[in-house]
């Protein structure tokens, strides 16, 4: 019994990794120029680090609530089309030049930022 409980753990383990760190294709971009749109929640920690990390770093971003339907709507549709799972994710969810990622590190957020469209 052990023994399938450690193999069904691994098994959890390298499905949950290979679905976060999936390669997966950049969307068609939200505007013309290098932009970052960040959706989270006012009283998630991670996305109050994100928001702050930005502003410390000089970056000019956008800030959606995830819990508006409309908002939610339009990021899920986004993460489908890259391949990310929306029935359970982490937030912040971030948009940088079309590129969405989950709970991405703030230096993953630059430098995708100073990459070209």
């Amino acid at each position: 019994m052990k023994k399938f409980a450690v193999i069904a753990l691994l098994i959890f383990a390298g499905f949950k990794g290979w679905e976060r760190y999936q390669s997966n294709q950049s969307l068609d971009p939200l505007m013309e120029q290098p932009y970052v749109v960040v959706y989270g929640r006012d009283s998630c920690g991670f996305t109050q680090k994100t928001l702050d990390d930005l502003s410390s770093a000089g970056v000019n971003f956008r800030y959606f609530k995830i819990d508006e339907r409309e908002v939610a709507d339009s990021i899920h549709a986004r993460m489908e089309e890259s391949r990310i799972s929306t029935r359970r994710y982490n937030l912040p969810v971030v948009d940088v030049n079309g590129k969405i990622s989950i709970r991405p590190s703030i230096d993953d957020v630059l430098a995708m930022y100073g990459q070209k469209l």
